[in-house]
C-alpha cells in the first residue's frame, strides 16, 4: 500500500519534532555526563543508551505514521531537527549549565568529603570496639593458637633483649655496675 503525499509530508514533519526531542534528550544525557564526570566508560555508556532509545523512538514513529516501513526521508527529518536543535538551543543551554555544572560539582564534592570523613569515623569506630572485643577474649577466655605462638616469640625477644642490654652499654655503667659489685 502506498502513502500519500500528504501522509508523507506529515510523516516528514513530524520526524523533525522527533529530531528536536532526541536533541533535547541527547543534551538531557549530556548534562548528567558532563556534570557528574563518569570518564569514559561514562560516555561510552550513555552513547549506547541515546543510540537505542533513538534506534527504538524511530521504530515506534515509522510504526505509527508509515506502516512499519523505514522510509529516508524520515531518517533526514530526524537528522536535520536533531542538527537544529543542537546548533541552536545545544549551544545555548551549552552556556548555561557550565555555571550550574561547577555548583553541582561545588557541591558533589562538599557531599562526597562528608561522606569520606563520616566513614572513617565510622570504619575508626568499629576498629576500636572489635580491638577491644579481641582483647577481652584474650584476657578472659581461651587464647587462640596463633595469638599464644606470638606471645611465645615474643617472650624469647624479650629475653633476648635484656641479656644483650646487660653487655651493652657505655663504659661508665659498666664501671658504675662494677663498683656496686665489688663492695
Amino acid at each position: 500500500m502506498e502513502l500519500t503525499f500528504a501522509q508523507q509530508s506529515t510523516a516528514f514533519m513530524f520526524s523533525l519534532l522527533l529530531g528536536l526531542s532526541l536533541g533535547a534528550f541527547y543534551e538531557a544525557i549530556r548534562f548528567i555526563r558532563i556534570c557528574f564526570n563518569f570518564g569514559k566508560a561514562g560516555v561510552i555508556i550513555s552513547d549506547i543508551l541515546f543510540m537505542l532509545c533513538s534506534s527504538i523512538a524511530l521504530f515506534l514513529f515509522s510504526l505509527a505514521f508509515l506502516l512499519g516501513f523505514v522510509r529516508i526521508y524520515v531518517i533526514a527529518g530526524c537528522f536535520l531537527g536533531f542538527l537544529f536543535f543542537k546548533l541552536t538551543v545545544g549551544r545555548l543551554l551549552a552556556k548555561v549549565y557550565c555555571p550550574v555544572i561547577s555548583f553541582i560539582r561545588k557541591i558533589s564534592r562538599k557531599i562526597r568529603k562528608k561522606i569520606k570523613n563520616f566513614t572513617k569515623k565510622l570504619l575508626k569506630n568499629v576498629y576500636n570496639i572489635l580491638y577491644n572485643i579481641i582483647k577481652k577474649i584474650r584476657i578472659f577466655g581461651k587464647v587462640p593458637q596463633s595469638a599464644a605462638d606470638d606471645i611465645r616469640v615474643m617472650d624469647s625477644n624479650e629475653k633476648e633483649n635484656k641479656s644483650f642490654k646487660k653487655f651493652s652499654g657505655s663504659s661508665k655503667s659498666r664501671k658504675r655496675n662494677n663498683k656496686g659489685n665489688k663492695a
